[in-house]
């Protein structure tokens, strides 16, 4: 939905998904990215700031909040 330039929609995602599993740090850091995307600067703060207590042991940097298929990003030309 942050891609389709639907970002208050992927807030809606974002935060039903974190009330099912809480402070995951996929949807922490889309959260973060949809605020962002709406200009919300100061909450996109402090869910940013969940995100790395969350992500703190993680060994992989994420650029996305979701797991891209490497070969689904090719056929559609990404």
């Amino acid at each position: 939905m942050l891609e389709a330039g639907r970002p208050l929609e992927a807030e809606a995602v974002y935060w039903h998904d974190l009330r099912q599993n809480p402070e995951n740090g996929w949807s922490l850091y889309g959260l973060a990215q949809a605020f962002r995307a709406q200009g919300k600067d100061e909450q996109a703060a402090v869910i940013e700031k969940r995100f790395q207590k969350a992500w703190a042991r993680a060994d992989i940097t994420l650029t996305s909040s979701r797991i891209m298929d490497a070969g689904a990003e090719l056929a559609s030309g990404r």
